[in-house]
Formats: C-alpha cells, structure tokens, sequence
C-alpha cells in the first residue's frame, strides 16, 4: 500500500513539476530552483502588462509554498522571484529609465520615495535599451537584498527592505492595474 502511494504522490509532483504556463509566447515553468533559495520556489501567476493597448512586458511571479498571502509577502521577509519578458519591440534606454522611475513614484509616494531615491537610481542604472524578448530576472532574497540578472548576466544587487517592498509594489501595489496584480497573486490566499 505505501508503495502505491508513495508512486502515486511521485507521479503527482513530477506531472506538477513538469507544466508550464504560457503567457505572451513565453514559457514560464511552475517550479524553479533560485539560488540562495533552491528548488522550492513555485509560480503563483503569470500576467501580461499592457501600455496603450500594446504588451508590454509579460511577468511571473514565484513563491515558497509557505508564503500564502500578499500581506506575508509584502513583509520583506520572504524570498520571491518576478520574471520580466519585454514583448514591446524595442524601447531606447532614457524611456526605460523613465519607466523605472515612474513606476517607482507612483507604488512609493513622495515620502518613501525620498528615502528610496539612491536605490532607485541605482536600480535605474542597471538597465539599458530593452528589446524583444529580453529576459529580466528579480531574485528577492530577504538577508541578501535584490538580485538583478538580465538575460542570465548578473545586472545588479540592491539591499533595504523598504526599496524591495516598493518595487513590489510596482505589480502588486493598489497602484499596479488590478487585473495584471490579480493575475500575478493568483496562486495566494486573499488577505
């Protein structure tokens, strides 16, 4: 009996392990090893961002099975992965950064922005021109900060809680559209 079941529960993580989600033509895996973190980060959403009725950037995010809701999130003390896809054409670095910095206004407010000014200008650095397709991957991991990698090349890392919470809070901020916020939180317990 317990072989049975033990091949069973098997057969059931490996099927889970194995599906993917599609969004926007890109594959987003429903299990992946982070590292740091391990294998134990798992998909909660995938969404696509639209600008002017054109996508914008497709995105995932990833979570520990122990992370069930936004608020737990949102405390800074879990690791997440966001994995960002630009599907625009082409976007020249200056609006890029000026994306960047607008999604940061917007999800922090005046106050929390001037205490976040220097890590979002650093993270703004990190960028360059974005292309089809390119791939951006951000690592959170509480006691090592954010972990930047664009196109599988570390970008950058950034440490506070507070940026971390705010650039979080570009997709999952009460700023953030409601169906792209939803669509990402979608593996969640509403709080």
């Amino acid at each position: 009996m317990f072989l049975t079941r033990g091949l069973a529960l098997w057969l059931l993580l490996a099927a889970f392990d194995a599906q993917a989600v599609s969004i926007a033509g890109h594959e987003f895996a429903e299990r992946i090893n982070v590292p740091g973190v391990g294998n134990n980060l798992r998909l909660s959403g995938a969404a696509t961002l639209d600008r002017n009725f054109v996508p914008f950037y497709a995105a995932a995010l990833y979570l520990p099975a122990s992370v069930r809701t936004l608020e737990q999130l949102q405390s800074g003390l879990s690791p997440y992965r966001v994995t960002l896809v630009w599907q625009i054409p082409e976007l020249d670095e200056g609006r890029v950064d000026d994306y960047w910095r607008k999604a940061f206004a917007e999800a922090a407010g005046s106050s929390r922005l001037g205490r976040i000014k220097s890590n979002v200008e650093r993270f703004v650095e990190v960028f360059g021109a974005a292309r089809h397709g390119q791939v951006i991957l951000f690592d959170y991991i509480p006691d090592a900060g954010m972990r930047i990698f664009v196109d599988d090349k570390p970008a950058g890392q950034l440490a506070g809680v507070e940026f971390n919470t705010v650039l979080l809070s570009i997709w999952l901020g009460d700023k953030a559209p409601r169906d792209f916020r939803t669509a990402l939180t979608a593996g969640l317990t509403p709080n």
